[in-house]
């Protein structure tokens, strides 16, 4: 039987670094095996703490696209974003931590694919839960999502998502509020439907059918003009 170490940790409101929700994730631990590479055996990451071994995680993570945040060494809620990520990827259980498996399938380099072949657009895949900026038919940055939980809303309305291939109509630099939530940095694709960062992204579908992200994450393509007015998005 493996040795483990069991973590509450409070991560905060599982996405970027503003207020929210709290949540509290039970993080294991496992012990270093003879197969896990070498650089992890003193060290393990570890939720909740700040060490040289989650920094490595974090560069690992971000060499294969994954979105991790700042390198600071932090396992926190962008961290858990980012394994969330790589776990959907994987089609392992979504928990947000770091084991042995998770930690074979990044140095295998498991990233997934575009479908698109050519141009820079944002991809939604619907199905695991993911949105990915893509350049010339490569995934350049990986991101966990949460799309329209699929429940009736507002007097007979489903929670969708819209799926097809869209373009940014209009986006808002600050916090827009609307009668179904406030949206963080909001990029219209569809109407009244956004790409937005949000204080509360599971690995789940979960919204009202806009594409949530987590602020930090919202603020990445910002910064990085991956998804400018005009912009393409597809969503499948």
């Amino acid at each position: 039987m493996s040795r483990s170490k069991c973590l509450s940790v409070l991560v905060g409101a599982l996405v970027g670094t503003s207020a929210g929700a709290a949540f509290t994730i039970e993080a294991h631990a496992d012990a270093a095996s003879p197969d896990i590479t070498q650089r992890y055996r003193e060290e393990i990451p570890k939720p909740g703490t700040t060490s040289s071994a989650n920094r490595r995680l974090q560069k690992d993570l971000s060499a294969l696209g994954y979105f991790t945040g700042p390198w600071n060494g932090y396992y926190g809620p962008d961290m858990a974003q980012a394994i969330f990520a790589v776990q959907k990827v994987n089609g392992l259980k979504t928990n947000a931590r770091w084991n042995e498996e998770v930690a074979r399938k990044i140095r295998r380099g498991w990233a997934p694919a575009a479908r698109s072949t050519s141009g820079n657009l944002v991809e939604v895949d619907i199905r695991r839960q993911l949105l990915m900026v893509v350049k010339g038919g490569k995934v350049v940055k990986v991101f966990n999502t949460s799309s329209g939980n699929g429940k009736p809303y507002g007097g007979g309305k489903i929670a969708t998502t819209p799926r097809g291939v869209f373009t940014v109509q209009r986006q808002v630099n600050k916090l827009d509020k609307s009668p179904l939530g406030e949206l963080y940095r909001p990029k219209y694709f569809h109407g009244g439907y956004a790409i937005h960062g949000s204080v509360y992204v599971p690995p789940r579908p979960a919204s009202h059918g806009c594409v949530r992200v987590s602020y930090e994450a919202m603020n990445w393509l910002w910064k990085s003009n991956s998804l400018p007015v005009g912009g393409r998005v597809w969503v499948y």
